[in-house]
Formats: structure tokens, C-alpha cells, sequence
């Protein structure tokens, strides 16, 4: 019988094959976003437990991420791969970070009415291409507030795209695009809440929360029935309890501390 577990990290292999290109390295796979190199775009997903020596598939591995200018890194679920976590740092990887993954499903998701000065719209298709630069742009700035960056007019096109399978919502105050996030294309009945990002002059004022709260609200209306997400942050754990999420495992995040980008990158979450 396949586990609630099991179904979370085969959708995290489905999504992330119909975002970026999927290079099988076996028993792994890279998944490599076409035209951004940020280190979260860019990982490998084991296609299962692992035993046995792997210094010559982490070697192909690492060279598929070279070849492509990327950092080498991995993300997944722990207790599918037991085995991995010391197999990577005996090959030179360092522990990223370590994630809850938690799952809010309709029956216990909890609403939470957005404060007054934040105005809430749902992107679609439809909306315009200045609406969909602003979201872009405050990912961006929200998870790396130090990087300067705008939106291309490429990745607002393809944002436009996805917003027929996925969707996404868009937080201003007074005007101000201030706290974003979206759920991914549902498979299975699951979906997964991303890239919650409050720019940092709007953080702590409840933003994030009413956020999650709708972007939930949007996924369960369009049929989702568990939505889940990882976080690394105990605080940021609490404020999706606030919503209706629970607990139910662990992932880790592994980068190359070979690599100049590798030895010293935080995850952002």
C-alpha cells in the first residue's frame, strides 16, 4: 500500500520533471531549470532507497550539473533514502538544511481572514503582464532581498502559462506588492503550497498567514484534497498550524561543498 509519504515525494519527482528538464542519472535523477541557475531551481531527487557504492553515479551526477553552469545539490524526502544522508557527505556534500514537510488537508484546514490593509487577488491567465511582473519580482526579493532583480519578460510569459494548471496569488498593501505564493498543478488530488515570500518591510503583521490561507482556499476549491509544503523554519512551522497544517515527515537538502556556491549557501525558507 503506498503511503501518504510515498505519494508526497512521487508528486515532488512529477512536478519538478513538468518544470525543468529531467536528466536521469541512475539511482538518481537531476531535474535543471532551462534558463535560471538559483540553487533552488536546480537539484536531485533519489529514485528510491539507495544502497550499495554510488561514487560513480554522484560523480555523473555532479558532472551534469557542471556541464550546465549549476550547482549540485539534492532535495528529498529522508526516510525514502535512509541510506543517503552518509553516502553524501562521505562524497564531499554538506547538510543544507533540514525541512518539516507538513500537510493540510480539507478536513483540517482552518481560514484565516486577511488584515484590513492587504488586498488579495488571484492571478489567472488572464491577468496582466505587469500583475504577474510584480509577483515575479517579490519571489525575488522576498527569499533574496539583498539580490537585485526583475522579472524578464520570458519568465513572465511562462508564468502565464502555468497559471492555466496552477495557481497563484498576489498580496499588496496600499498598492505595494508586499507577500506572494502559489500551489503547484494538482496530480493525484495533491498540490504543493510554494514560494510563500513576504518582502521584509511587511513582515510580522499576520500577511503570510492570510496568504496561506488563501492560496489553500484556491487549491481545495479546485479540487486538491492534500496540499503540503516544507519549511525550515520553526516559526514559520507555527503560522501554517495556524492554517491547518500537521506534520507528518522530514526533508533534507544536500549542496556540494565542493562547489564555490555549495560551501556556504543557506536554504531560504
Amino acid at each position: 500500500m503506498t503511503t501518504l509519504i510515498e505519494r508526497l515525494q512521487s508528486y515532488m519527482r512529477r512536478a519538478a520533471a513538468g518544470r525543468y528538464e529531467s536528466v536521469p542519472v541512475a539511482p538518481f535523477t537531476a531535474f535543471i531549470h532551462s534558463s535560471d541557475p538559483l540553487i533552488y531551481f536546480n537539484y536531485a531527487i533519489p529514485d528510491g532507497p539507495i544502497s550499495g557504492d554510488v561514487s560513480e553515479p554522484l560523480r555523473r551526477l555532479r558532472a551534469v550539473f557542471t556541464e550546465r553552469k549549476r550547482v549540485p545539490r539534492f532535495e528529498y524526502v529522508s526516510e525514502l533514502a535512509p541510506a543517503l544522508a552518509d553516502k553524501l557527505l562521505a562524497a564531499g556534500f554538506r547538510l543544507e538544511a533540514e525541512a518539516w514537510v507538513m500537510v493540510c488537508t480539507r478536513e483540517s484546514f482552518t481560514p484565516v481572514a486577511p488584515p484590513d490593509a492587504l488586498e488579495l487577488s488571484m492571478l489567472t491567465p488572464g491577468s496582466s503582464r505587469e500583475e504577474v511582473r510584480a509577483y515575479c519580482t517579490t519571489v525575488r526579493r522576498g527569499f533574496s532581498p539583498n539580490e537585485p532583480y526583475e522579472a524578464s519578460e520570458e519568465e513572465i510569459s511562462r508564468m502565464l502559462k502555468d497559471l492555466g494548471e496552477s495557481g497563484a496569488v498576489l498580496g499588496c498593501v496600499e498598492g505595494q506588492p508586499a507577500v506572494v505564493g502559489m500551489y503547484t498543478r494538482p496530480s493525484e488530488g495533491i498540490s504543493e503550497l510554494g514560494g510563500v515570500a513576504t518582502i521584509e518591510r511587511f513582515r510580522k503583521r499576520g500577511l503570510g498567514t492570510a496568504l496561506t490561507s488563501r492560496v489553500a482556499q484556491e487549491a481545495f476549491a479546485r479540487g486538491v484534497d492534500t496540499l503540503f509544503l516544507s519549511t525550515i523554519s520553526e516559526q514559520a512551522g507555527r503560522i501554517y498550524e495556524r492554517v491547518g497544517f500537521r506534520f507528518v515527515t522530514r526533508m533534507l537538502f544536500f549542496v556540494d561543498a565542493s562547489h564555490p556556491e555549495g560551501a556556504s549557501n543557506p536554504v531560504s525558507g
